[in-house]
């Protein structure tokens, strides 16, 4: 009898705590969507409003990885949330689309990320050829086949069943080998690549900081020696710790899920193709943690990549007071030289204790960072503001 009363306690507890919890995990979960909702269209907005945005070729890849985190929070997030609220999955037949969808924009953002590090290792290492190749034509045939491939690798292995849904909610258990070559296909490959490029692209960083140094030594003379040696590896250190946190939060995010999507297939349990029944390697609500986890990703996108310069100006404008005064306006003239040339025109033009040599180098070692960096200016310029001085 004790017994009976203490079970029907203990399950009455359990009652009560289940909505508090479903409560708390909705609150979550909307506060992510919105979240993610409003970075992402900020961003679309931002290119969309003004004109110097949409001018440079570069802001191409972030509208896209914008559209397909925005994606990510219109078809795939809020559906997923309130079948985590509910318990269950409550729409029914749209389970199917879902599960494409969901591949689909993920897969688009991952690409996406790739073709971005792939156009700045290109801007940095071959900034001549970059300039006469890339343009608006070649940038909108890269999104195109990175969204033509996301289609592809998700919509049809799903109408072709390649995948087996799970009674009473909307998991799915894949094949083996569709985990294995999707997963190759959505995060392995880009990852391995966005590695090799961002490496390289800090060594060219390193290369050219100290370039840059020694030329700030050379117009300063011995007496700044040391203090130009600690600018420059402060500067070193930026560029390392900037594209780490690029490389570091996508790694977090996914690794986790795409870790679970390869091992899933060959365990033992329920759904899974060819595998008879026992327990899991992991629990369903482990595995929903993984993929929220990841799906957070589309919502850091917007921190990490556009906020730079000139979108954090571009942000401030679009959400402004009326008042006079409020923001500067971003200066649309903006002066490109190439860091060889203006070395090889500084040295013809004047001599190498001038002022005006030793502000340049000054100025264009500051800016060096910005142009090295993703979502800048073309990699690897020396960009100044028009100055009204003019050497004799």
């Amino acid at each position: 009898m004790n017994n009976t009363t203490g079970l029907a306690l203990l399950g009455a507890g359990s009652r009560e705590e289940l909505p508090a919890h479903r409560a708390l995990t909705g609150c979550v979960l909307a506060l992510l969507i919105i979240w993610t909702l409003l970075g992402n269209f900020t961003v679309c907005a931002a290119v969309y409003r003004y004109r110097h945005l949409r001018a440079k070729v570069t802001n191409i890849f972030i509208v896209s990885l914008a559209l397909s985190d925005l994606l990510v929070a219109v078809l795939v997030m809020p559906w997923k949330a309130v079948a985590e609220v509910a318990g269950f999955w409550p729409f029914g037949g749209f389970c199917k689309t879902w599960l494409a969808c969901d591949i689909m924009c993920s897969t688009a953002s991952i690409l996406n990320l790739c073709v971005i590090s792939v156009d700045r290792y290109w801007a940095i290492s071959s900034p001549f050829r970059y300039e006469r190749s890339m343009n608006k034509k070649v940038a909108s045939v890269m999104i195109g086949v990175t969204w033509t491939v996301s289609v592809v690798i998700s919509f049809v292995p799903v109408q072709l069943n390649w995948h087996r849904s799970i009674d009473g909610s909307c998991d799915s258990s894949l094949s083996r080998t569709y985990a294995i070559s999707s997963s190759l296909i959505s995060f392995y490959i880009p990852v391995a690549i966005m590695i090799v490029t961002y490496t390289r692209i800090y060594r060219i960083a390193q290369m050219q900081i100290r370039m840059i140094s020694s030329l700030e030594r050379a117009a300063e003379h011995a007496q700044s020696c040391r203090s130009n040696l600690k600018v420059s590896i402060r500067k070193e250190t930026k560029v390392l710790k900037t594209l780490s946190i690029i490389m570091g939060v996508f790694v977090c995010c996914w690794l986790p899920f795409f870790i679970l999507n390869c091992a899933l297939p060959f365990c033992p349990g329920p759904g899974v193709p060819g595998a008879q029944r026992g327990p899991h390697c992991v629990s369903e609500k482990t595995f929903d943690v993984f993929v929220w986890i990841g799906w957070s990703n589309s919502s850091l996108n917007p921190v990490i990549y556009a906020f730079n310069a000139d979108f954090r100006d571009a942000f401030l404008r679009l959400l402004r007071c009326r008042g006079r005064g409020c923001w500067a306006a971003v200066s649309a003239a903006v002066e490109t030289v190439m860091a060889s040339n203006e070395a090889g025109n500084l040295k013809q033009e004047s001599p190498l204790n001038s002022p005006y040599q030793r502000r340049l180098i000054k100025q264009r070692s500051n800016e060096f960072l910005k142009a090295c960096l993703p979502f800048t200016e073309v990699a690897c310029r020396l960009l100044s503001e028009k100055s009204h001085y003019r050497p004799d």
